[in-house]
């Protein structure tokens, strides 16, 4: 088989309307196998993205169908008999490492889920709750709100959760006559039609929602219910910080002498291999221009732990303030040029805490790089620089490494620690992932919580302005898709070649390896195979 051959196939493959490129290799270390790498156009993809959701076979209901098997089957199939009284609102089962799969630390656990019902319990002052929460699961929200509910609604996938859950809150006379459980998707909100919730919690589920639009689909439904005032969404996903946690699981999976090449390729296999909804936090904080006339804030809280996990690193919470027509909220305002950035000022731990020593009352600093990631964010600069001159062996991560080691930065949990030494408290923001690469912004101050938040609520800066909203998280439905694609693609193939030039694999890319003079790498891609 000559180059004509490969070329022919290569410009079949062009011919489809969704591919952007294509090249065809003949591997000689597969016996001679022909295979064709291609890379897709965006637009077209979405398209088909969009044409896959509207067929009968309805691939978003397919999808949430799928992770009531898996939580039915491998999560909550014997919660009745397996779970102790004492583990009861504290039910960590389920909670598995994504870096070897062993399941998350009590200790990092009860951290995360203190945090946790710290901000929602925090969001309404002290008076008792009317609570809606979408993914109930085995009740760890519902069981440790137990003294501020007034009544309780959750709507759950999985028949098991649902059964454990009523049981259990039968047999606990603080919450007799308060909880009701209806098995169902976050969508189904009309399983209580006369429901009046002044809360609506969704924790840790929106990550297995099918698509944004099923996402924006459960905001829209929840703000038709005009009693709602806060809207939680808890440990969500980050799409803006999505390599940093793939370089993350890369690190564990190789080992400390991992290549720079190593490394590239196993973050490029873990984003295709990617089947949850990873959200920027811009997608929320831009709710309030879709909704002006009911969102009156939004808060993008990062986690507040000393342990260092996936949790703490790559999850936030988003908090939806919906407008209250009778008692507006005070949200303070701090100006532009009265922001410190923490960067560019070469602040650190020591002189942070000197300027506010001897700062007026209010103090703003932004662009705080997140000490958590910084090793993570700086293997994603160095992938990303392709002029770099840079040891290629396992030498590049120890430099790496040591860069980010001498760099300043701070976790939440330092942050608080200052305000506390400097006799204020801190509100922080986790809003501009984007566009400061994970860091963070802070307000320090003196301002009295409300009786109605438990925060003093600040309009921190956002970087959502501009920005298209597909590109403000990622698509899991575009596995689907794909494969539709590449189908698509197999039989186009067969109809114009005869059998024995047929590609024998097909592989979607990111985009296709170049070298430095611009022709294609045909050894970096020879290597994917």
């Amino acid at each position: 088989m000559d180059q004509s051959n490969l070329s022919q196939a290569a410009s079949i493959l062009r011919s489809h309307e969704c591919v952007e490129d294509a090249v065809v290799l003949l591997q000689d270390d597969l016996d001679g196998e022909m295979v064709a790498f291609l890379t897709l156009r965006k637009l077209a993809v979405e398209h088909h993205i969009q044409s896959l959701a509207q067929t009968d076979d309805g691939y978003e209901s397919q999808q949430v169908e799928l992770w009531e098997t898996v939580f039915d089957e491998a999560v909550y199939p014997t919660i009745e008999n397996n779970m102790r009284p004492e583990e009861i609102g504290r039910d960590f089962h389920g909670w598995i490492s994504a870096y070897d799969g062993s399941l998350l630390g009590s200790t990092a656990m009860q951290e995360w889920l203190d945090d946790t019902m710290n901000t929602i319990l925090s969001c309404n002052g002290d008076r008792p709750l009317d609570v809606l929460e979408l993914g109930t699961g085995s009740g760890m929200i519902l069981f440790n709100m137990t003294k501020r509910l007034r009544s309780y609604l959750g709507i759950e996938l999985t028949q098991a959760a649902v059964e454990f859950v009523t049981a259990t809150a039968k047999s606990m006379p603080e919450l007799a006559n308060k909880v009701r459980v209806r098995q169902g998707a976050a969508t189904d909100l009309h399983l209580f039609e006369s429901a009046s919730p002044e809360v609506v919690i969704i924790n840790s589920v929106a990550q297995y929602f099918p698509s944004r639009e099923y996402l924006l689909k459960v905001v829209e439904n929840i703000l038709r219910l005009k009693s709602v005032r806060t809207i939680i969404f808890g440990d969500i996903r980050s799409h803006a910080l999505r390599e940093e946690f793939f370089v993350s699981k890369a690190l564990c999976k190789l080992g400390g002498d991992a290549s720079k090449e190593e490394v590239g390729q196993k973050v490029a296999e873990m984003a295709r291999a990617e089947l949850e909804l990873l959200t920027d936090p811009a997608f929320f904080t831009s709710l309030q221009d879709r909704f002006s006339d009911r969102i009156a804030h939004v808060e993008i809280l990062p986690k507040k732990m000393k342990a260092t996990n996936e949790l703490s690193c790559y999850r936030y919470t988003a908090v939806i303030h919906v407008m209250d027509q009778e008692q507006a909220q005070e949200i303070h305002h701090i100006r532009e040029e009265d922001w410190i950035d923490f960067a560019q000022e070469n602040l650190d731990y020591d002189t942070l805490c000197q300027r506010l020593a001897s700062a007026a009352d209010t103090v703003a600093v932004r662009n705080i790089p997140f000490s958590k990631i910084m090793l993570e964010r700086r293997v994603v600069d160095s992938l990303h620089n392709k002029e770099e001159n840079v040891d290629r062996s396992s030498g590049w991560l120890a430099s790496v490494s040591e860069k980010s080691q001498k760099e300043p930065s701070l976790s939440p949990v330092d942050l608080v620690d200052i305000s506390r030494r400097a006799g204020r408290r801190v509100e922080m923001s986790w809003a501009r992932q984007h566009t400061q690469r994970g860091g963070l912004d802070a307000i320090f101050h003196r301002f009295q919580e409300s009786s109605d938040c438990g925060r003093v609520l600040f309009r921190f800066p956002t970087d959502h302005q501009g920005r298209a909203h597909n590109e403000l998280t990622n698509q899991p439905l575009e596995q689907q898709a794909k494969q539709a694609i590449q189908q698509e693609l197999y039989e186009l193939l067969e109809e114009k070649l005869s059998s024995d030039m047929m590609p024998e694999e097909i592989l979607i890319l990111d985009q296709i390896p170049k070298k430095g003079d611009g022709e294609v790498d045909r050894q970096l891609l020879s290597k994917m195979v």
